[in-house]
């Protein structure tokens, strides 16, 4: 077999699947002392486990590198599928990544372009001034210009991702085995997000073509700006920028020392990204702040086009629906919108996250300057939420709520005073109005008339699938309290009522059968005791008609006189 063979000749892929049974064995075997424990313990140690399974795996990828690193990094923002635990301690991957030696990377471009570098590039740096885990960039200068900003593929990056891809590949087959974990997560749809997602990161070619597709999209806007790409010295292994020197858009006390406004910058990235968003409809999906650099003169540089963002025409009408159903805090709506957006997996308790969504609007509208949102027990809240029901993000998705959750992060500290909602609240109406294809507000509008003229169409149909589900005893109607009050008290009452007219005729034919025999008196009581039971029944039975009567005379006549029970509701 091919991956036997593979898994006794090529030590990475030995050490990466040994490591993942190593995991599954620790989860077998915690699981089947889970009837022996109390919740508590089992907490404990499953946490425990996730911890220590984190950390193993945060020391072997930065050990090993490569794809590793991708991955741990990709997982760390899955709260949807990962525990707190794995999620942490994964983040520390995003700084983990050690620099290729100069002499590699110098090789590499002198195979590249087959000649030697000191006939491509001019002071080409010795240290790298950013690396990370499929590339790192040098500085260097070509001819007409000073400098530019040499990104280069990590050596043999490709063969290592294929033993990872192959690791991978082999570890969701066997995941997908165990009913338990493939009916809570997508494996499927997960690793082909993330081969996706890798294989275009492997490809300057497309990132350059990224960086031109958005320069072109903002050139009319001063404010920001994208470096040039100089095509003559790209390719696919080898990306060649304008350099750019600038600060980091959280560097704050350097911003301030040069006089730049934070509260405009924050204004200005907002602007950008609800450009993108509305507009565009292409987006910057990795904006950490090594990402966003400010010139002294104030303008903002995005960098760094390897992960991008693109919103569908269909996937931005549900995403419109969403906003409109979160601007009317209809969290019903909102559970439509995720459904439909594929947030939700079939066997989701609607109902439940429905409940979930209005204590998050809730802290969300509260304090719309971000001061709950942004804290982390908030946050710590939400990503429990989240793992706890069952959500599945789409890959686009996840790239957009990562990518807004970090700018709003990053503009919350720019301007700590910034009203998340008074700002975005201009910018969801032009997404209401759903301006862009001409369509303007009346098109919008249109559009939810004939959702639900097809709604009122479709009425009869899901009225005689409800009733065909009470029918078969698929849906089952749940009474309020104090109707399943009235009715046990109903119940108890009838079968107080059979129990006496059982006791009593068992009495009346007993006594009866005795008095012809030798037990004359036993009989003579027996009948008597029949007679008294009768008489004890006819009587709790005229005193319920009675009470029962006066009951609806008296509300009658609260009625006549306009009076009301006066309801309290908490």
């Amino acid at each position: 077999m091919p991956i036997i063979i593979k898994f006794f000749k090529d030590k990475r892929f030995r050490t990466i699947i040994s490591m993942f049974i190593q995991f599954v064995f620790q989860l077998w075997r915690v699981n089947k002392k889970k009837r022996f424990l109390t919740v508590e313990n089992y907490q404990k140690q499953i946490k425990g486990i996730y911890r220590k399974q984190a950390s193993v795996f945060t020391e072997t990828a930065t050990e090993l590198g490569g794809l590793l690193i991708k991955l741990g990094q990709f997982f760390s923002s899955r709260v949807d599928v990962l525990p707190e635990e794995y999620t942490s301690e994964l983040s520390k991957l995003q700084d983990a990544v050690r620099p290729v030696g100069t002499g590699e990377i110098i090789k590499r471009i002198e195979e590249e372009f087959c000649r030697p570098i000191a006939e491509v590039f001019m002071n080409f740096s010795q240290e790298p001034i950013a690396s990370a885990s499929l590339g790192q960039v040098h500085v260097a200068e070509i001819k007409g210009h000073n400098k530019v900003a040499v990104k280069i593929l990590r050596p043999g990056i490709e063969k290592i991702i294929q033993t990872d891809f192959n690791a991978l590949r082999f570890m969701v087959t066997f995941a997908k085995r165990y009913p338990k974990i493939s009916s809570a997560v997508d494996l499927e749809q997960i690793y082909h997000e993330f081969v996706e997602t890798t294989q275009d990161e492997l490809d300057y070619i497309k990132e350059g073509q990224h960086a031109d597709t958005f320069r072109a999209n903002f050139s009319g806007d001063s404010r920001i700006s994208v470096p040039e790409v100089f095509w003559e010295y790209t390719t696919k292994h080898v990306l060649v920028m304008e350099y750019v020197s600038g600060y980091k858009v959280n560097e704050y006390q350097a911003l301030e020392r040069v006089g730049l406004d934070r509260a405009q910058l924050a204004d200005t990235l907002i602007f950008a990204y609800v450009q993108q968003l509305l507009t565009d409809a292409f987006f910057h999906a990795d904006p950490h702040p090594g990402n966003l650099l400010v010139k002294e003169d104030g303008t903002l540089v995005f960098i760094d086009f390897g992960m991008v963002g693109r919103i569908e025409k269909g996937m931005r009408e549900e995403l419109m629906a969403f906003v409109l159903a979160l601007f009317k805090k209809d969290t019903d709506q909102m559970v439509v919108a995720f459904e439909k957006l594929g947030f939700l997996r079939p066997h989701a308790d609607k109902q439940t996250l429905a409940k979930g969504l209005k204590l998050i609007l809730g802290n969300v509208f509260e304090d719309p300057k971000l001061g709950k949102v942004n804290s982390e027990e908030f946050l710590l809240e939400l990503r429990e939420f989240m793992y706890s029901q069952p959500f599945q993000i789409p890959a686009q998705t996840l790239f957009l709520g990562k990518s807004l959750l970090t700018i709003m992060g990053i503009c919350s500290g720019l301007n700590p005073k910034l009203d998340l909602v008074k700002t975005l609240r201009p910018y969801a109406e032009e997404l209401l109005a759903g301006e862009e294809s001409g369509k303007g507000t009346g098109g919008f509008i249109l559009d939810q008339a004939k959702k639900t003229l097809a709604e009122v169409i479709t009425l009869p149909e899901k009225l005689n699938r409800l009733i065909t589900g009470f029918e078969g005893g698929e849906i089952r109607v749940h009474p309020s309290r104090s109707f399943e009050l009235n009715l046990i008290q109903n119940q108890r009452d009838q079968t107080s009522k059979i129990v006496r007219a059982i006791f009593s005729s068992g009495f009346l034919i007993s006594g009866t059968i005795l008095l012809e025999g030798s037990y004359f008196k036993v009989g003579l009581m027996l009948i008597i005791l029949s007679a008294l039971t009768f008489a004890s029944f006819l009587k709790r039975n005229s005193d319920s008609s009675r009470q029962k009567g006066m009951g609806q005379r008296s509300k009658a006549m609260r009625e006549s006189s306009g009076f009301r029970k006066p309801r309290f509701h908490p």
